[in-house]
């Protein structure tokens, strides 16, 4: 007489419908993992694109803001140092100041000197937004021979709602977009926009103003 192997339910194993239903189970968690992840990577992309726009657009906005409150420096009212140049679109600025007693070409060393002109090294400087390479660029010696260029910072965008990258202000709060009427320009408002890629997320932009105040002109 055949007899049947009696299995015990752990013993025999699963069935084909507790095995999809165990599949399907494991499909469902693994991704709510997945999303879980993806969405972290994206935060975290995120993140670090925020930090690199912010950083570069304050160390960028903070190196003009230092160079043009040099504008118009003149010690022995002899050099006739001041603004030069400026765009009626706010893309450009070119000042002077005395400084440096040094020659172009040479560095104005830890404790530069006035030498009542504004041919020394540094002492002629432009700042120029060219929107075509999205860069800010910092020009030296515009106009002359030793003309030489950098790029201070890239990514720079338009500002929200048309803010000009340079806003010049007279006196009396007014703006001044007339290259000739330059000399009633008192200060300076800098606003700067830098964007930066964000994988996924697309891209991140920061947004920096500083109002400069222009100490050495109209003293």
């Amino acid at each position: 007489m055949t007899h049947r192997p009696v299995y015990n339910r752990g013993e025999r194993g699963f069935s084909l419908l507790e095995l999809i239903i165990g599949l399907g189970l494991a499909a469902v968690v693994f991704g709510i993992l997945v999303s879980f992840f993806l969405d972290f990577g994206r935060s975290s992309t995120t993140q670090n694109a925020a930090a690199e726009a912010q950083q570069n657009a304050r160390a960028a906005l903070d190196f003009v803001v230092r160079e043009l409150r040099l504008a118009g420096l003149d010690p022995f009212q002899s050099s006739g140092a001041g603004i030069e140049a400026i765009s009626s679109t706010g893309t450009s600025i070119r000042f002077t100041a005395d400084f440096c007693n040094e020659p172009i070409g040479n560095s104005c060393g830890a404790q530069p000197e006035p030498d009542g002109s504004v041919d020394g090294a540094g002492e002629r400087i432009t700042y120029l937004y060219d929107a075509g390479q999205r860069e800010l660029r910092r020009m030296l010696y515009e106009g002359t021979p030793s003309q030489a260029w950098t790029t201070l910072v890239s990514g720079v965008v338009s500002n929200p709602n048309n803010v000009k990258l340079f806003t010049f202000v007279d006196g009396n709060g007014s703006e001044i977009t007339d290259n000739a009427n330059r000399g009633l320009i008192r200060a300076v408002v800098v606003t700067l926009t830098v964007e930066e890629p964000a994988g996924r997320a697309g891209t991140v932009t920061r947004t920096y103003t500083s109002r400069v105040r222009l100490r050495n002109i109209g003293i």
